[in-house]
């Protein structure tokens, strides 16, 4: 593999529609922090969606990762996130949400992937990335994946009669 990471463009749209339309039912199930169609994806990669900016992973010119990230916090987290002990900064933490191609999961796309836009924040002033809507207990490779990526689990909650973990990584002091 020739993984190349970089931000999105407005020409990748069509591009990274496809790419959230082939991810297999159990991926989808697992990420969805914005609709997979072509409007709501072009409007991503040209920066005019609620703040969204997008990172894509590339196998010579196929995209087989992504991340989205927005400045803050999201609306439906808010609440969880006010319960724990953390102090959290709309103008200096991030939301993000990834994901990988099924054929691509578990062989490095997703750290690859992540360590670049870990990157790009840190450039940013970034001191803490919260992880969007949490990531589902049951899904024991993205747990192991964020823990290994320095990410503390805050809390528990329960969305869609599934357990979910809240998860955090702090940037802005020295981690464990």
């Amino acid at each position: 593999m020739n993984l190349i990471c970089r931000k999105a463009r407005p020409s990748d749209s069509e591009a990274l529609t496809n790419y959230l339309e082939q991810l297999s039912v159990n991926s989808r199930s697992r990420f969805g922090p914005h609709p997979f169609d072509n409007k709501t994806v072009d409007l991503i990669c040209n920066k005019n969606y609620k703040g969204y900016r997008a990172y894509i992973c590339l196998d010579m010119n196929d995209i087989v990762g992504y991340i989205v990230v927005v400045k803050g916090y999201i609306e439906g987290d808010r609440e969880r996130y006010s319960n724990y002990s953390i102090q959290y900064n709309k103008e200096t933490d991030f939301t993000l949400a990834p994901s990988v191609a099924d054929k691509y999961q578990s062989k490095g796309v997703g750290t690859k992937l992540y360590l670049f836009v870990e990157n790009e924040l840190i450039k940013k002033g970034t001191q803490k990335i919260i992880l969007w809507g949490g990531v589902q207990l049951s899904n024991k490779k993205a747990v192991r994946f964020y823990q290994k990526q320095k990410f503390k689990v805050l809390g528990e909650f329960r969305h869609n009669n599934m357990d979910n973990l809240d998860m955090v990584k702090l940037l802005d002091q020295q981690q464990d």
